[in-house]
């Protein structure tokens, strides 16, 4: 699994701290928002990665998880723009989410708004 995911254990390593970040659905920003990905971890499947992201405005701390699609065993979403695997971290992103069937907070869409080059 190469990129720039980091284990759980890596992570924790690196000095970040996961239980930090919400993950209650109830405290999960749907819509448009725009933050900065801090870190992400893989599952313990591997079957998805847990991105870590910090609100721009507000620096609330929540993840959100993509998961391999099975179509092409790809982390992207759905418009096929950012495989998150290697996407970069500590830059600002556009994420648009909402609730599916089950009620869980789903990321539909994810660009990149700046990159801090400029």
């Amino acid at each position: 699994m190469s990129g720039n995911v980091q284990t759980f254990n890596e992570a924790i390593a690196a000095g970040y701290e996961p239980r930090s970040y919400l993950y209650d659905t109830a405290h999960l920003p749907t819509g448009i928002v725009h933050a900065f990905l801090d870190f992400k971890i893989w599952t313990k499947s591997g079957a998805g990665i847990t991105c870590f992201f910090r609100d721009e405005k507000t620096a609330r701390k929540f993840r959100l998880t993509v998961f391999r699609r099975k179509d092409n065993e790809q982390y992207i979403l759905d418009d096929g723009k950012i495989d998150f695997r290697v996407c970069p971290l500590n830059i600002l992103y556009q994420l648009t989410s909402d609730k599916n069937t089950n009620g869980n907070i789903v990321l539909r869409q994810a660009d990149i708004i700046h990159t801090g080059n400029g």
